[in-house]
């Protein structure tokens, strides 16, 4: 009996919080699938020590404030770049992008248009229905499933003409065992 290779998982998870989502995701891949996942991408320590040796520290992308992002724009545009090339060059079994949507989602714009036959997730749906709804729209054409974690989400994705997603609830109101 040949074991089954392991599943190919790129991330990019620039805050703590995406971290601790990412590692969620991690692990309840391997217990649902009974396989290992091989990661790539961008995270912090959570994701670290299920395996991930991230391309650069995720810090550099959790940047807080206009003048941080302004002063910092050059080398973001070229991690958004080196990020997007990296995992179409691993070819992963998927892309989930996690929060942070200036910087993840145009990797996510950048993997399509390099690989289109990655799948790409996003995790934790933009504000769409509070602010800047066209993103809702504009991101169909290169993410193709959003795992909301507010209930009307999905809802409000559809009635903006945004890609599929389903609710999954947030973190801190599962049981924690």
């Amino acid at each position: 009996m040949v074991a089954e290779r392991p599943l190919k998982l790129a991330i990019v998870a620039g805050e703590e919080s995406g971290d601790l989502l990412g590692a969620d995701i991690v692990r309840a891949l391997e217990r649902t699938t009974g396989r290992k996942v091989q990661l790539v991408g961008i995270g912090g320590r959570h994701l670290q020590q299920l395996g991930l040796t991230p391309l650069f520290d995720g810090s550099e992308i959790a940047l807080m404030g206009f003048s941080a992002v302004l002063r910092d724009l050059p080398r973001l545009m070229r991690r958004i770049g080196q990020t997007a090339a990296a995992i179409a060059a691993e070819r992963p079994d998927c892309l989930v992008t996690i929060d942070s949507p200036d910087f993840s989602l145009r990797v996510a714009k950048k993997v399509r248009a390099a690989a289109p036959g990655i799948p790409i997730v996003h995790y934790v749906c933009p504000s769409v229905w509070a602010w800047r709804p066209g993103r809702a729209v504009a991101m169909k054409p290169y993410v193709d499933h959003i795992l909301c974690i507010l209930p009307f989400e999905v809802k409000a994705l559809a009635r903006l003409g945004g890609p599929p997603g389903t609710y999954v609830g947030h973190r801190l109101t599962r049981d924690p065992g």
